[in-house]
């Protein structure tokens, strides 16, 4: 696989994932999409099948944009922050980045500069590692421990960290509002922390979701 900012390393499978779970945070009514980092295209087929949407697909790695091209009405190779790119202009009704923020070094000017290829109230659905996740908290705060992976929210891909609440902000200061933002990928507490959780008073629920989700239309 080419060498693209540490990617060598993933496997095909890293660009495979269909993400069944995010499709119910895409507007039904989108029907012109853009999926920044759209890997293999799984996803986009997944929306042209049950939204009947047209697909236009931003990937990074070439042999992952090449099997996108199978699946998606468009495909456009590059680095959504470094090169230009050809993209309309007050064009999409919805932009989608699935586990794509916190791979870029300014997810904030790119999320800004990108807002103007939507229509008024278009909106924008993505996924977010959760820094808050317990498994992190125990490592980092037990353990004294933090060491990069080979995915999950320590990817070593991985620039930016965002919780609950900071996910929430860097959409706010883009110019959406926040219409949903639940965990996905959730699963159970250990009992340690699911009785201080209890003592917390539910306080610490955030911290069972690998994930967060988020849907936000431009305000």
């Amino acid at each position: 696989m080419e060498q693209v900012n540490g990617y060598t390393e993933k496997s095909k499978k890293y660009f495979s994932y269909e993400r069944k779970e995010m499709l119910d945070f895409v507007p039904r009514n989108a029907k012109n999409i853009l999926e920044i980092g759209c890997s293999a295209g799984l996803f986009g087929s997944l929306l042209k099948q049950h939204l009947g949407a047209t697909v236009t697909g931003i990937e990074l790695i070439s042999s992952a944009a090449s099997e996108a091209r199978t699946r998606l009405d468009k495909v456009i190779e590059g680095n959504i922050e470094t090169d230009e790119l050809d993209i309309p202009l007050n064009h999409y009704d919805c932009l989608i980045f699935n586990d794509v923020l916190e791979h870029l070094l300014d997810p904030w000017a790119t999320l800004a500069k990108l807002s103007k290829t939507l229509k008024p109230g278009g909106h924008v659905v993505a996924s977010l590692p959760n820094m808050r996740h317990y498994v992190v908290f125990k490592d980092l705060f037990l353990n004294m421990d933090w060491h990069y992976q080979d995915h999950g929210v320590l990817d070593r891909t991985h620039l930016r960290f965002f919780t609950f609440k900071t996910g929430r902000e860097l959409f706010d200061q883009c110019g959406f509002k926040v219409l949903r933002l639940e965990g996905i990928r959730g699963e159970p507490f250990p009992w340690k922390f699911g009785a201080l959780n209890l003592l917390m008073r539910g306080k610490l629920d955030d911290m069972r979701y690998i994930q967060f989700a988020i849907q936000a239309q431009l305000a």
